[in-house]
């Protein structure tokens, strides 16, 4: 099935109408026969739903892998000179914010081409419905989820991986199928704008006395920069820098 699924795109490949495939699949779901196949087919990048690098919290949440199979699965698609993305998941069952951010950690060790990061939300008819329901799962708040977002998402920017993604793709599926979570529509725009509030209360808070500043900003970042409802505009405000400084796009 993958063969021919795959030699359905050859022609387009052959014609320089497509560049590459990208494909996204399991870490156990690697192995050397599967890598060459992938690279006879022109396949460069492959998306590894890691969600964790803890055993524990992978077990807890019905993962058919553990931590080791996603390293194994990363190195052998490097040696096969494949850009390697992962996609992590935050808020699964038992997770915590120490092991999340250990996970992180060897994420950044790891160096992938680039992130996706996806808090998780109960959806109907999902065991993690039934958890939820038994009382047996709590997800995260919007404000946790926000919160540890930009926090990986900052430390992911400081070594070059890129963040390609945050938060899931709205939809009116998704809408229907909620049961609980920290969805947002906006969630990508929530998590820069705690990263721009964070970024301008540092550079207020070391001025001097009297002094002001004019902070410029493209226009296509005005919106996360005043924060959904100028949020952000009316906590600095309440920290006592509403009159120290002025806001520009450019």
């Amino acid at each position: 099935e993958q063969v021919s699924m795959l030699a359905s795109v050859s022609s387009f490949l052959d014609s320089g109408r497509v560049d590459w495939i990208r494909v996204s699949t399991r870490p156990d779901c690697i192995d050397s026969d599967v890598c060459s196949l992938l690279q006879e087919f022109g396949v460069k990048t492959v998306e590894l739903g890691v969600q964790s690098l803890d055993d524990m919290v992978l077990k807890n949440s019905r993962r058919s892998h553990t931590a080791s199979d996603s390293i194994e699965a990363f190195e052998l698609l490097r040696e096969a000179d494949m850009q390697v993305g992962i996609q992590l998941m935050l808020g699964l069952p038992t997770e915590t914010t120490s092991t999340f951010l250990s996970g992180l950690r060897e994420v950044m060790r790891m160096r992938p081409d680039f992130v996706r990061l996806y808090p998780v939300v109960v959806v109907k008819k999902s065991g993690l419905e039934e958890l939820y329901y038994r009382g047996e799962y709590q997800p995260l708040s919007l404000n946790q989820a926000v919160a540890l977002t930009a926090k990986s998402y900052s430390r992911l920017q400081s070594v070059g991986i890129p963040v390609v993604r945050v938060g899931l793709q709205p939809s009116d599926s998704l809408e229907e199928a909620l049961v609980a979570g920290p969805y947002h529509p906006s969630f990508g725009e929530l998590v820069q704008s705690r990263l721009w509030f964070k970024k301008i209360r540092k550079k207020l808070a070391v001025l001097h006395d009297n002094e002001k500043i004019t902070i410029s900003v493209s226009h296509r970042d005005l919106s996360a920069v005043h924060g959904l409802k100028r949020k952000n505009i009316k906590r600095l405000g309440e920290l006592g820098f509403g009159d120290r400084f002025i806001i520009t796009a450019d």
